[in-house]
């Protein structure tokens, strides 16, 4: 007796086309999203590190009597504040150096080239 095997079907080139297409749409929305979370997070790391650099140098003031250095040299090199001797890093603009203001002695931004943020 033979047996009969129902016709199988395939999958149509307007099914393939669609479902790219689809696939193709949501990664258009999706990513871009991503990279603004990205940028996001970056930002919120570098203001948090301007805080605990303020927070260091008001601890600094009210252990030493003084303000310290505009470029904060005196804070990293004591281990004191700094564990690592290093000063954080901006994930924003690496290589941007954190500084004191003149004015209220606080760390505001940081200076790259012309620009200042956070």
């Amino acid at each position: 007796m033979a047996v009969s095997h129902p016709r199988q079907r395939g999958v149509s080139i307007g099914e393939v086309v669609l479902v790219v297409l689809l696939v193709s749409i949501i990664a258009a929305i999706v990513i871009p999203r991503f990279k603004n979370i990205t940028m996001d997070a970056k930002y919120e790391a570098c203001r948090t590190n301007v805080a605990n650099i303020n927070a260091l140098v008001q601890l600094y003031y009210i252990k030493e009597g003084t303000w310290p250095q505009p470029d904060l040299s005196d804070i990293v090199i004591d281990g004191e504040y700094f564990p690592e001797l290093q000063m954080p890093e901006c994930p924003v603009s690496p290589g941007a150096a954190y500084e004191i203001w003149p004015v209220g002695h606080r760390v505001t931004g940081h200076v790259k080239g012309n620009s200042v943020h956070p």
